[in-house]
């Protein structure tokens, strides 16, 4: 038998004024449905294709060192200097967007694929891990494709939040249901899991200042750990907590503010989730704080080449499913130097210190810089 959950705590339905919109729009669905699971099901799902998408296209950065990002120089023939967040530039993994040119279509029909698992089982016989993890990878490359739709937009802020997110499109059908993204995000997960809200950390953003994508798909077996290591990797980071805002302020991410339905007494709820998973280091900093600001932010993408504006991408196309940028050019010098630069903080975060770029010119090797976009991240 399947069991039901026909309430939420109250405490789950609190959003903060900015995020109304966002979080509460008017819906016939019933939510509730997703609610329901069968305990100690034996049936899972395979997610192996999930799996080819994120091995080929997710890179490791390592855990952070909380080092920061040296001062960008301007690219070659002009003085412009961007500003850009050196606390948390050179953290978060990284998404091999870049490709996609040759892979949306594969990477739209994956999210089909995804889409039409209920239709061959109702999600009401897997276990509660299993659809965790289900709503987990159906989130995360239905984001992937929307952001394939945008790139190479740099500042992802516009298309993420407010009237025009993308994140309130109602782009998934499951089980006769019109969902979007920020539906499975604070009405479906909730109501699977009100007692539990570390499924925040297994929602990718797309954006340097949020939890990390994770190089292979969620499971039922493993989907509970992923989540705690997600945690753990993000509190611990420069990206979800930073010490420097004065007497007894901690500066926390602004993920924390997006996601303040969980923790509706912001103080005192969020500081003992950040203490559960904080190292030793910074425990004391946290236990001490009497004050927690919500003001970490980068909203860049988290491409591999630092979403520099290529001169070689001009032409749309229509696939049907959205317009799409095309380009077959290589790569310019600066996406090589940024690429360098990339690999080098990888190999420090993972404690070594060689690295090897193969489509870099012998001659004269290129001073690591960051390119930023002319639009403003915060």
């Amino acid at each position: 038998m399947y069991k039901r959950f026909l309430a939420v705590p109250f405490a789950l339905l609190l959003m903060s004024l900015s995020y109304t919109l966002m979080a509460s729009e008017t819906s016939s669905v019933d939510y509730a449905k997703f609610a329901e699971y069968t305990a100690n099901s034996d049936l899972e799902m395979d997610f192996s294709i999930v799996d080819q998408l994120l091995h080929a296209g997710v890179i490791n950065m390592g855990p952070s060192t909380r080092a920061y990002a040296k001062r960008a120089k301007p690219p070659t023939g002009t003085r412009l200097r961007q500003t850009v967040d050196g606390a948390t530039e050179n953290e978060a993994n990284r998404f091999f967007y870049e490709s996609l040119k040759d892979d949306q279509e594969k990477i739209l029909n994956l999210r089909k694929e995804l889409e039409d698992i209920p239709n061959l089982t109702p999600l009401n016989q897997y276990s509660r891990e299993a659809l965790l993890a289900y709503w987990l990878n159906l989130y995360n490359v239905t984001l992937i494709n929307e952001l394939a739709v945008v790139y190479p937009l740099n500042n992802l802020k516009p298309i993420l939040t407010g009237e025009e997110s993308i994140l309130d499109k109602k782009i998934l059908t499951i089980e006769n249901a019109q969902l979007s993204l920020n539906d499975i995000h604070y009405r479906v997960l909730p109501a699977l899991y009100p007692e539990n809200n570390l499924y925040i950390y297994g929602l990718h953003q797309g954006i340097k200042g949020s939890p990390n994508i994770r190089t292979r798909a969620f499971t039922a077996r493993k989907v509970n750990q992923a989540l705690k290591e997600n945690a753990q990797e993000f509190i611990n980071s420069n990206r979800g907590t930073q010490f420097n805002g004065g007497k007894g302020v901690l500066r926390v991410s602004s993920f924390y503010e997006r996601n303040v339905q969980f923790f509706p007494d912001f103080n005192e709820d969020l500081k003992p989730h950040l203490l559960q998973f904080a190292n030793k280091s910074i425990q004391e900093l946290i236990q001490n704080a009497r004050r927690l600001k919500a003001d970490i932010n980068n909203w860049r993408i988290n491409d591999l080449y630092g979403s520099t504006r290529r001169r070689d991408i001009g032409l749309v196309v229509n696939s049907g499913s959205g317009s799409r940028f095309v380009s077959g050019n290589a790569l310019s010098q600066a996406q090589q130097s940024q690429l360098m630069s990339l690999m080098r903080v990888r190999a420090r975060n993972f404690g070594g210190g060689s690295v090897t770029v193969t489509d870099l010119d012998d001659e004269e090797e290129p001073e690591p810089t960051i390119i930023l976009n002319e639009t403003d991240n915060n």
